[in-house]
């Protein structure tokens, strides 16, 4: 009995390592197609590790620099698809992610305007470059691990988000993963 023991063992532990959670930058990898060369510039993660419900307000800004080469194989397959706008992104559509009417509703916001609420949120992830792409994917709930869909635009404030950045002068890409929940 014990000869079967060792393998099955062995083949347990091997199984499980196949098995182990996806990092949040595998994830956004996986997400966008992000090749596995290409180097994390920049890397803000809050919370870091799950809670006790989970990772509430979780807040990801990623950037992830590419060679010529793979930001061009990038750029090919994004505009073979009609799922990429070209920057700049509209100032209502940043104020539905930042979820300023939200925020205005639950009367969580003081005296600030739209104006001012709108740029303290601009400031929490890199710049957004003068030309480019860009792309939001939303979920609803889970936005790391559920089922996204493309939103080409917003009517109204969403409770998750990825927002991705092309920069084509610079060769990046920035993902920005956003919950209200």
């Amino acid at each position: 009995m014990r000869p079967l023991l060792l393998p099955v063992l062995l083949s347990s532990f091997a199984l499980a390592g196949c098995m182990a959670p996806e990092t949040d930058e595998q994830v956004i990898r996986r997400q966008y197609g992000i090749p596995a060369a290409a180097r994390v510039l920049m890397a803000q993660v809050s919370p870091a590790e799950a809670g006790w419900f989970g990772r509430e307000g979780l807040k990801i800004t990623m950037v992830f620099g590419l060679s010529e080469g793979d930001f061009d194989a990038l750029t090919r397959r994004l505009k073979a698809t009609s799922q990429w706008q070209p920057l700049p992104i509209p100032e209502t559509t940043l104020a539905h992610l930042a979820g300023i009417r939200r925020a205005r509703a639950a009367g969580g916001v003081g005296n600030s305007t739209d104006q001012q609420l709108l740029g303290q949120f601009r400031q929490t992830m890199p710049p957004h470059p003068p030309i480019g792409w860009y792309q939001i994917r939303t979920a609803g709930t889970n936005i790391l691990h559920a089922p996204k869909t493309v939103r080409d635009t917003l009517d109204t404030d969403v409770n998750d988000f990825m927002l991705a950045v092309l920069d084509p002068q610079q060769h990046t890409v920035m993902v920005r993963v956003s919950t209200n929940y």
